[in-house]
């Protein structure tokens, strides 16, 4: 099969010689007398590629070395940029995908379900698991059963299904009714007998419209209860190995509702209540000590159950992938999911927010997690020929994380009100010199190098931002004029902001489907009108038709220990959501 494979890419525009005389499907990927020994065919075109390039890589010790692509926040690939995507998976040696899909596929029960949302069908979802397979990579759906349903259950005819304003209601015909339609069809769909049906982050299941119908019903035993309903329906349809990530069986036993707490003990009978062929999925994106990682893992074990680690590269909330992030987190958990025998790991991509990042800067990620599994034995010259980008300065796109302050925060927070600012930087002008040279250096190394991917015109942007509220606090605080002074600081950001706008419009619309452009585009229209607004604010305070900006006196003595990223709660200074 290799041969197909290597005949499809060459059809892609991606010729890859094997300059070996046999090529043998084995329990690893290895090469003896000039026979190439594979346990898949990505890994056999990784192992190819490497020596082309000189070097010989070490042997890949997990039987599946995943990524799971975020196909829910806003973004929804089409058909030619998801290929493109999977040749580059492939290409980089992870034979596994797993499709993340709340509500963006078609069901025959349910038109609601994916409206607007850029929705596959199957016909589209099947061309994707063929396409997928011919590079060898086998596409998992990944789905949720309970939870992350707000999409779906924001709609009034969604009423019989809701239990709070994302979890669906269990103990309920209707909701098993969905459920078996939504694993239906992944079955038509899917060539695989693994599915992935979620379960994660259902906070207060079971004490909405479930409540004040039935009463209160302890958590544990509505979840169990529910795991087994729908590990059966996967069953009857032939899928045989279930997934769910593992936080609930912790959130569920914690005061706080914690997941990464390693004390919590499990119920030997509870634990037995658990299907035998449902796995389970630790997902852990934060923690960086190897000591906490291998208790919770030491936690997990006490399920005894299959145990898949999901790792994360970092492009959630980021707006380019965040290297030094993932360089910390990921290269833990490979170290200790190596340490317990874990034999399958996954690295998410979540696109929390709007799916704003990116996506092609995900590749750099990809390289250094595989790299780091094989102990540091591929080239860059790999990484250069898969992606077409140099791995010396493709690295320079994530310096911008490294900056003080989170440069998503900074692209959402409101030129006037700056409430993410005012956490930083106070209202001391001087406090953003730092921060201000540090995107001028940065957008001179990108421009130096030749970098122009829409990270630098968000770049741009933000500086604008940054230079005009150091300008609006300077003049404000010495009673300079501040319309005359403020207002080519004001076109600066006017320009960048056409500029953004443009490219992220391009990128978009080459990349997904249509839905979802709408989220991110209000969002940066409105700073058209903040603009408009600020230009009417100062030429009454100029003419002194007011005597003081009231939000540059809101006292910020206390500071908050944490600030979300998301544009609802940066942006506005009120949520009437």
């Amino acid at each position: 099969m290799l041969k197909e494979t290597l005949a499809l890419l060459k059809k892609h525009g991606v010729e890859i010689n094997n300059p070996f005389e046999k090529v043998v499907l084995s329990n690893s990927t290895r090469e003896e007398n000039n026979v190439l020994y594979i346990k898949n065919i990505p890994e056999g075109l990784l192992y190819i590629q490497n020596k082309a390039a000189g070097k010989v890589m070490d042997e890949n010790t997990f039987k599946h070395t995943s990524t799971m692509i975020d196909l829910s926040r806003n973004a929804v690939m089409n058909l030619e940029y998801f290929k493109d995507t999977m040749i580059k998976h492939a290409l980089l040696g992870f034979d596994e995908v797993w499709l993340y899909m709340e509500d963006v596929f078609k069901i025959s029960t349910e038109p609601k379900f994916g409206y607007m949302r850029g929705s596959y069908s199957k016909e589209e979802l099947k061309s994707m698991v063929l396409f997928a397979k011919k590079l060898g990579i086998t596409l998992i759906p990944c789905i949720q059963t309970l939870g992350h349903f707000s999409q779906f259950l924001r709609w009034f005819s969604s009423a019989p299904y809701k239990d709070t304003f994302d979890v669906l209601k269990v103990r309920s015909d209707k909701t098993y009714e969905l459920i078996t339609d939504i694993i239906k069809t992944m079955r038509e769909v899917f060539e695989t007998n693994k599915i992935h049906v979620g379960m994660d982050e259902t906070f207060g299941f079971g004490f909405g419209r479930y409540y004040k119908e039935n009463g209160y019903t302890p958590q544990p035993e509505l979840f169990m209860e529910h795991l087994i309903k729908v590990n059966k329906i996967c069953l009857d349809n032939g899928f045989v190995d279930v997934y769910i990530w593992s936080d609930m069986f912790f959130r569920m036993y914690s005061k706080t509702e914690s997941y990464y707490d390693p004390t919590i003990t499990f119920d030997d009978s509870y634990v037995k209540q658990i299907p035998k062929n449902v796995g389970i999925v630790y997902w852990d994106y934060y923690n960086e000590d190897e000591a906490k990682i291998s208790a919770m893992i030491e936690a997990h074990q006490k399920l005894k159950r299959k145990l898949i680690f999901a790792s994360g590269t970092w492009i959630w909330t980021k707006l380019t992938y965040d290297k030094g992030k993932t360089d910390r987190t990921a290269f833990a958990h490979i170290n200790a999911a190596k340490k317990y025998n874990i034999d399958e790991i996954c690295f998410t991509q979540w696109q929390d927010d709007g799916a704003y990042c990116d996506y092609d800067s995900i590749y750099v990620g990809l390289y250094d997690v595989m790299n780091k599994i094989v102990n540091n034995t591929i080239s860059k010259e790999v990484f250069n020929n898969i992606t077409g980008s140099n791995y010396d300065t493709a690295i320079i796109y994530s310096e911008i994380n490294t900056f003080k302050g989170a440069p998503i925060n900074y692209l959402w927070d409101d030129i006037l009100l700056g409430i993410y600012v005012n956490e930083i930087f106070g209202y001391e002008p001087e406090n953003f010199d730092e921060t201000i040279n540090n995107y001028k250096e940065y957008i001179n190394r990108l421009e130096k190098n030749r970098l122009h991917a829409v990270i630098i015109d968000f770049a741009k942007l933000i500086l604008s931002k940054l230079e005009f509220r150091r300008k609006l606090l300077y003049n404000y605080q010495n009673k300079k004029p501040l319309l005359k002074e403020l207002l080519p600081l004001l076109e600066n950001i006017r320009v960048n902001l056409d500029y953004v706008i443009m490219r992220f419009r391009e990128n978009w619309l080459r990349r997904y489907k249509f839905y979802g452009l709408e989220v991110i585009e209000s969002r940066l229209y409105v700073f058209y009108a903040r603009i408009e607004d600020a230009k009417y604010l100062f030429e009454k305070y100029d003419n002194k038709q007011i005597d003081k900006l009231e939000f540059l006196h809101e006292p910020l003595d206390k500071k908050e220990p944490y600030l979300s990223p998301k544009f609802t709660d940066t942006f506005y200074g009120t949520k009437v959501f």
